[in-house]
């Protein structure tokens, strides 16, 4: 006769662990617990070490839907970058984590690819998932983003400007002074035959806009005004520094000093330079925008405007925290940029350009 088979009987999901388990392992009062979790730094540090070791033995983690019910708010804030591929913007979403954590904040991270109708969906998404905060990046939104951002009734605040319209809070830096100051640096080394590499692609590169119009301003200002050959417009890749390089000096082939919008532009022009057998800076300056860590390891290394992108980021953060509690914030910050010289830029030496300038051969 066949033996039927054993089923063996369901295990029962074990009870979750309470606040309450904890405190009575560890001899406390819930609020205790509370305090440990909620405010580490004003409990005395053995109580919040016995406290954590028995939070660890229990495998206990906090209800964050009966604290959402309880609270009103789910500890949640959505930050939506352009792209994480650029290290500034990898830099500011780290220090606004790091921060954020630290007052109990979990951060979501979108990226909308510079394209305006993207990120009004990933705000929507955002929002529906009842994030208690939002950063943005730039002055740039769309009116349908803004009028949702109203509809939510939730804090935001814009990163990497000094200043936003519809009456959106912003912390960053002026661009456009900061290109203004490196163009001026650039005509006291003597230069007078600049081009300008951007990237203004996208229409919601407010910032790559705003720094072009610092380079054109202080050239206008010196009786040297660039003209639109002088200017190519490019993406935010290595491999689009490069090919704009070479157009660049194709149509002007005596250019002494090529400004770049970003960091990546101008080490993928550099990269070009080298390619097409000038020297940076003995027969070509190039700058850049950023001081990304790669910039300092060039060589030679970038002269570059560097951007607080951690400064940034926690102080979105701060923002965002305080404004959730209600605490007074103010309408924007002003950050400092620094100039950062080195040696990718000189004065312009008289030189003669190999014959080939402008092109390079595949080998």
């Amino acid at each position: 006769m066949d033996k039927k088979p054993v089923i063996a009987p369901k295990g029962r999901q074990q009870p979750r662990v309470k606040i309450e388990d904890v405190a009575r392992k560890a001899n406390v009062s819930p609020a205790t617990v509370s305090r440990v979790l909620n405010h580490p730094d004003i409990v005395r540090p053995e109580l919040r070490d016995r406290v954590m070791r028995h939070i660890n033995d229990l495998s206990y983690t906090r209800d964050s839907a009966a604290r959402a019910l309880k609270s009103g708010r789910m500890r949640t804030v959505g930050v939506i970058v352009p792209t994480l591929a650029l290290g500034i913007f990898a830099e500011g979403v780290e220090a606004l984590q790091n921060r954020l954590s630290e007052s109990g904040y979990t951060l979501f991270i979108a990226n909308s690819q510079y394209d305006q109708r993207r990120e009004f969906q990933e705000l929507q998404s955002l929002i529906e998932r009842g994030i208690d905060g939002i950063v943005l990046v730039g002055a740039s939104h769309g009116r349908e983003l803004r009028s949702l951002i109203e509809q939510a009734g939730v804090p935001v605040i814009t990163t990497y400007v000094a200043k936003a319209g519809g009456g959106i809070p912003a912390i960053g830096i002026d661009n456009e002074s900061a290109t203004r100051e490196m163009t001026e640096y650039l005509l006291r080394l003597g230069h007078v035959r600049f081009g300008a590499i951007a990237n203004v692609v996208a229409a919601s590169n407010d910032r790559s806009r705003a720094r072009l119009e610092g380079i054109q301003r202080a050239l206008s200002d010196a009786g040297l005004p660039l003209k639109p050959t002088q200017i190519v417009k490019a993406d935010y890749s290595l491999a689009q520094g490069r090919s704009a390089l070479r157009g660049l000096l194709t149509d002007h082939p005596d250019t002494t000093a090529v400004i770049c919008t970003t960091d990546t532009l101008a080490i993928g022009a550099m990269a070009e330079a080298r390619k097409m057998g000038l020297s940076v800076p003995a027969t070509l300056s190039i700058t850049g925008f950023d001081d990304v860590e790669l910039a300092a390891q060039m060589d030679p290394p970038l002269t570059t405007v560097s951007v607080p992108a951690a400064e940034i980021g926690r102080g979105a953060a701060d923002y965002l925290i305080n404004a959730i509690a209600g605490s007074p914030v103010p309408r924007s910050v002003v950050l400092p940029y620094r100039l950062v010289m080195r040696s990718s830029s000189a004065p312009p030496r008289p030189s003669v350009r190999p014959a080939r300038r402008g092109r390079s051969r595949d080998h």
